[in-house]
């Protein structure tokens, strides 16, 4: 396996990530099932929120070996649903727990919210919040437990977030490419560099965390 192989994406909605990445499957991919993904309805959805198909969903794709990850779900402020969107976040956190899965949390402005939510609803599933870039709630979501936080290529020119991934333990740490155009290895540079580690042992911590989410 070479270098390249041996990095850990923890998600994309790039379907070319191959063996590597948590790749995000939606009923409207029109692809076939990548060798490892997610499936969740997205907040900015949540006003088709349709209970039964969800769940439907979910059992049909329960028995695939891919299904690694309920997401990405969650809670987002810029969109004018509120009610429907904790509804829809409360249903599939029950359904991740359910099916013992970790889930890939998309939160924007909702810190507070999604983590009262989470503890009341799930409070033993693992949550992984992708795309973070809010280095002033940094002390928050690391003083609650059962979280990861994973990081993508914004990092490379945040330097409040560079900030943030020198306090951020390596091992509750994920890198990831969501929809960027970036290369993911310069990601791993980038966040190898901040932590003063080499590419290489940064990339077998993040692959026995990804172990630890995910059992891949």
């Amino acid at each position: 396996m070479t270098d390249l192989e041996m990095l850990f994406d923890a998600h994309t909605h790039h379907f070319d990530s191959g063996m590597r990445a948590i790749v995000q499957w939606t009923e409207g991919s029109g692809r076939d099932f990548p060798p490892l993904f997610s499936f969740g309805i997205h907040p900015e959805n949540a006003r088709s929120f349709d209970r039964e198909a969800i769940k439907q969903r979910c059992s049909e794709l329960a028995p695939n070996p891919g299904f690694r990850a309920v997401g990405e779900i969650g809670l987002d402020n810029r969109y004018a649903t509120t009610k429907e969107q904790e509804e829809l976040y409360i249903f599939q956190l029950e359904l991740a727990a359910g099916l013992q899965k970790p889930v890939i949390l998309h939160c924007v402005n909702s810190w507070d919210r999604c983590r009262f939510l989470h503890e009341k609803h799930a409070p033993e599933t693992t949550l992984i919040y992708h795309g973070f870039n809010k280095a002033s709630i940094l002390e928050s979501v690391l003083n609650y437990p059962n979280v990861f936080i994973s990081i993508g290529e914004s990092v490379k020119n945040n330097p409040k977030l560079q900030k943030s991934v020198e306090a951020i333990p390596s091992d509750r740490l994920l890198l990831e490419t969501d929809m960027g155009s970036g290369a993911l290895i310069d990601t791993y540079r980038a966040v190898a560099e901040i932590k003063s580690v080499s590419l290489r042992a940064l990339t077998e911590l993040l692959n026995q965390n990804a172990k630890r989410i995910f059992k891949v």
